[in-house]
């Protein structure tokens, strides 16, 4: 902006008044009278507008929805901001005051809003667009309103399942874009009538060069306009986001690109929940940058990615909600969420309102993704619809049917258009997957966005980019080649075009060139698409952190090298259209009408003729590769090998298909027009019949395309299937090794929980056994010889509790302090304990035996952690006891449990050792975690009394990268049988499946491979 102030002094202002105004004032004394001298200030404004703020107002679309252009002052306040509809370059406006220059100043700026235009309202598809003045910076606030009476604004349904009635049922209409079956259902596509807002906050940078890489600059770099892009979409998720971003501005806090983004994140985590959001990742840090899609209208430059799914099928069952009104129109919905997300609380609100707005959403929301689902896989159609009836309360079965019908037409709508606009390829996958994404969305509990929300965020994120990366090398091909034909043609008309042959040339090559002219303006709208995703990348990377600027730097070089792109077709389909201008031009300006329609059509023939054999070999390339694909087998290893590389093989012939299938249909196009305009001018009968046969190939050629196209899909989409069921099944034949080896250690295992377990039970029932044989001794005693245990000699203080116990034969001892607490008598001890297997079991304590006690009630009471103790053992009675009354109590259980290390024996182990019984002198569990040899595991081996017929489990864990687990049950007098299993892709999968054989078990694994573990005989023991 550029301001030009002519200011006049008193002087200058007195000499200017005495020679223009003398004569014109006297007084009684024939004087001459002078006026005091005015000070004029002039200010004069002049300014650009070339910075375009455009977007779409979709819920769904919002058709001649008036739009408002404000911006917000330091208190929050919304106060005017100048805008233009279309870029302008060197407008002025100038102004005067006596008052002072700022009044001067303030006055041409209110003559630069003044000037705003009247009058904004939005396209059919919801789009708006308005051009800031250069240099604004700030929060720019923006409003989308339709109205119920009064006006021409419509909101459009895209929900599948409706969404509400009409006051009055409209006429019946077939009017494209207006179509209406006239009854008094509001219907998926069908425009009504009600009275929302919508809202979006954008901050808008001052302009630099790296913001500029940013935000997208797709025209500034290649047509010299200077015009700097920003998409600011307004959506149901840009308006919740508002509110928070108004309410803070108003409170005094600044809105700015990081509190842009804080809004953005809660917003989508608290409507969507975490994991749905991580979909939508790259809107994480702006969320006006996408998501405006409205299904039953699908437009150029729309995705249909996981993300945006989510966003979608969210939004538009808000849609259904507000439609059954029940609970408040539209606008009332969006404003009890805006304020449950500003509050941080939404489906775990303790606002009544706002719970059941919530349990809703998640029915509405369920319902669309079973909906759409279902009818894109064509799997589970009809569990799918008795679920929504179920939701929707709908029991009369022609209205379920009716509801099928409907919603079925829709889903299929949408796949329609998805198909026309190159958006179908992955649409059955990503809908099964958002259908159990959505199962719940929204959160409960943790709503933050923590550590690990972030690093999935950013893993999304860096995979967008590689994708993004990907296909902006492909089409970079293409580009290219088109660049190069241009180049070509241009050089072929700059050469001259003052003949026949010269134009015959000439027209000849412009129309082989116009030919890609439709596929390089689909690119351009592709790319734009891409520019907005890789702007969404950059701002979401940057508000992660420090430690995720290198993935904003890969994404602000990505957004550069898209508009790079982007700025190379624009080029690109402005010189087709300048060469076929020229063309005809040159054609007309030598009569050449009818050479050169003959000419295109002989061109056009050839074309087909060469389309239609790249098909036809691209087919028998296809057809081979398929066959691989039908034999393959995912049964073991090698086998899953073999089928990646036919699932890949068959994956570059189905997209080689494909490509010449749209290649065919390019020329049929084209061919259909030549034979048009050939026939239009055609004088002599071989001239029109070339244009019959033309037209009649060209029809035929039309309609292979579309089947081969149809036939390559399928193949693309059973490939593909097949390579990712390949990579899973080679990824789970990889860990299958691990899992093998693990169960090989498993001898090791088994032998330490047998051995030690045996120990803690034969320590428990001795410590049992000999307090119950020397309450009968009186107080105490000294050196007493057990009679239930002759090798055993103890002294022992009733009162006091404590036992001391020395084996004659093996030197063992252990060291007992008591402690009774009303039903219960606690004992911590330790000691030293030999196995009949000759294992020696050292049972920790520590050498303070009364600080042991005390950590071993605390763990009973459950104010300490059995992990922080030693050795324990807990006898819990019937009743309350006394050291007189405990021998002749009832016991209820025991539970026992040690750190302990096996010095001897087969194998050594150090960790804990645990067991419950409901007797001592039958176990109920054994519970073994620990370390032996390179071995850190968890064992337990349990019996349930429960059944006539008790039970036996057996759980092994290993604490290794698999997170390896054989799991075994059994009926008394029966064998154990069970399964291997491991973790696989975040969740436990099972391997093998085992059945007990003598002393071990089998495991048949899923590869086929049947292996016997031997010397495993915790088995019969643990019976």
């Amino acid at each position: 902006m550029a301001k030009r102030i002519i200011k006049f002094t008193p002087i200058a202002a007195s000499v200017a008044l005495t020679l223009g105004l003398t004569g014109c004032g006297s007084d009684n004394d024939n004087n001459k009278y002078t006026p005091d001298p005015v000070t004029v200030y002039t200010s004069e404004v002049s300014t650009n507008f070339n910075t375009q703020v455009s977007g779409k107002a979709v819920k769904g679309s919002l058709m001649n929805a008036v739009v408002t252009v404000s911006t917000l002052n330091d208190v929050g306040e919304s106060v005017p901001v100048a805008f233009r509809l279309e870029a302008a370059a060197g407008a002025s406006y100038a102004a005067e005051s006596t008052t002072s220059q700022a009044d001067a100043d303030a006055k041409a700026r209110a003559m630069l809003t003044a000037a705003n235009p009247a009058d904004v309202i939005t396209s059919a598809t919801g789009g708006y667009s308005i051009y800031l003045e250069d240099g604004f910076t700030g929060p720019l606030y923006i409003t989308v309103s339709t109205s119920k009476q009064g006006d021409d604004s419509m909101v459009k349904c895209d929900a599948f399942t409706g969404c509400g009635a009409y006051d009055s049922a409209p006429e019946v209409s077939d009017v494209a874009g207006m179509v209406n079956n006239g009854d008094s259902a509001i219907d998926f596509g069908e425009w009504y009538k009600d009275d929302l807002e919508l809202q979006v906050v954008k901050f808008i940078q001052v302009p630099s060069p790296v913001a500029a890489s940013v935000r997208g600059i797709n025209f500034a770099e290649g047509d010299g306009t200077g015009v700097e892009q920003y998409f600011a979409n307004v959506t149901l998720y840009t308006s919740i986001a508002a509110k928070t971003l108004l309410d803070g501005a108003k409170d005094g806090s600044v809105v700015s690109d990081e509190a842009v983004a804080a809004a953005s994140l809660k917003t989508l985590i608290q409507i969507l929940g975490p994991e749905a959001a991580i979909k939508a990742a790259a809107l994480l840090g702006d969320v006006s940058l996408g998501g405006a899609v409205d299904f039953s209208d699908i437009s150029d430059g729309d995705s249909l990615d996981a993300g945006t799914l989510a966003l979608v099928q969210t939004a538009v069952s808000l849609q259904s909600v507000a439609g059954a009104g029940v609970n408040g129109s539209l606008k009332e919905l969006i404003a009890s969420l805006s304020a449950a997300v500003k509050e941080g609380k939404v489906s775990n609100s303790d606002n009544d309102i706002v719970q059941k707005i919530a349990a809703e959403l998640q029915k509405a929301v369920e319902n669309t993704s079973l909906i759409f689902a279902a009818v894109v896989t064509g799997e589970g159609i009809d569990e799918a619809f008795a679920k929504v009836a179920e939701n929707l309360a709908i029991t009369d079965v022609d209205a379920i049917a009716k509801l099928r019908d409907k919603a079925t037409k829709a889903v299929q709508k949408v796949q329609e258009k998805a198909k026309e606009k190159g958006l179908d390829k992955d649409l059955k996958e990503t809908a099964k997957q958002l259908k159990e994404v959505l199962k719940k969305i929204g959160c409960d509990d943790n709503c933050d966005a923590g550590d690990d929300f972030i690093a999935k965020t950013a893993a999304e994120l860096e995979l967008q980019v590689t994708n993004t990366t990907s296909e902006l090398a492909a089409s970079a091909e293409l580009v290219t080649a088109g660049t190069t034909e241009l180049a070509t043609v241009k050089a072929l008309g700059d050469a001259g075009l003052d003949t026949a042959e010269q134009v015959l040339a000439y027209s000849g090559a412009v129309f082989s060139l116009s030919a890609q002219q439709a596929i390089y303006s689909q690119l351009q709208l592709e790319l734009t698409g891409k520019l907005a995703l890789a702007q969404a990348i950059a701002v979401t990377a940057a508000s992660l952190g420090e430690q995720y600027q290198q993935l904003a730097d890969q994404a602000n070089a990505l957004a550069s090298a898209v508009a790079t792109q982007l700025s190379a077709v624009t080029t690109l389909v402005i010189g087709i259209n300048e060469e076929i201008i020229r063309s005809e031009q040159a054609v007309a300006g030598l009569d050449l009408e009818l050479g050169v329609a003959k000419n295109n059509a002989q061109l056009a023939t050839a074309s087909l003729d060469a389309a239609n054999a790249a098909v036809m070999t691209a087919q028998a390339d296809l057809a081979t590769a398929m066959i691989a694909v039908n034999a393959a087998m995912l049964d073991n290893q090698a086998n899953a090998e073999q089928a990646l590389t036919s699932a890949q093989a068959a994956i570059v012939a189905a997209t080689n298909t494909l490509a010449k299938a749209a290649a065919l249909a390019t020329a049929a196009e084209q061919a259909k027009a030549a034979a048009a305009t050939l026939m239009e001018i055609a004088t002599e009968d071989a001239d029109k019949q070339l244009a019959t046969s033309l037209a009649e190939d060209a029809q035929l050629s039309a309609a292979t395309a579309i089947t081969v196209d149809e036939q390559a899909s399928i193949a693309l989409a059973s490939a593909t299937l097949l390579e990712s069921d390949a990579m899973v099944a080679i990824a789970t034949f990889t860990v299958l090794v691990d899992v093998k080896a693990s169960t090989d250690d498993i001898r090791n295992v088994t032998l330490v929980t047998k051995s030690g377990g045996e120990a803690l039970f034969d320590t428990a029932e001795v410590i049992y056994d000999v307090l119950t044989e020397a309450w009968d001794l009186g107080d105490e005693a000294t050196d007493v010889v057990s009679t239930r245990y002759p090798d055993w000699t103890y002294s022992f203080d009733k009162d006091a509790l404590e036992l001391d116990l020395v084996n004659s034969k093996t030197d063992d001892m252990i060291t007992v302090n008591g402690s009774i607490n009303n039903k219960a008598i606690i004992f911590a001890f330790g000691g030293m304990i030999e196995t009949v297997d000759g294992a020696k079991v050292h049972i920790e304590i520590l050498d303070d035996m009364g600080v042991a006690l005390e950590d071993c009630i605390a763990a009973n009471a459950g104010t300490a952690t059995k992990e922080q103790t030693d050795s324990c053992l807990v006898i819990n009675f019937e009743e309350e006891v006394s050291s007189d009354t405990a021998v002749d109590g009832k016991v209820l259980s025991v539970d026992g449990w040690s750190r302990v290390e096996i010095v001897d024996g087969d194998s050594g182990f150090i960790g804990t050792l645990s067991i419950t019984g409901a007797d001592v002198s039958e176990l109920g569990m054994i519970t073994a975690t620990g370390v032996t040899g390179d071995i850190d595991f968890t064992a337990m081996l349990s019996v349930d009394w429960a059944n006539e017929n008790d039970n036996y489990a057996v759980d092994i864990e290993l604490h290794n990268s698999i997170g390896y687990k054989l799991s075994l049950m059994a009926e008394e007098g029966e064998d154990f049988m069970g399964s291997v299993n491991a973790n696989f892709a975040g969740a436990m999968m099972k391997f093998g499946t085992v059945t007990e054989i003598t002393n071990g078990i089998s495991v048949e694994y899923i590869d086929g491979e049947i292996i016997d573990y031997t010397d495993i005989s915790f088995l019969d023991s643990s019976k």
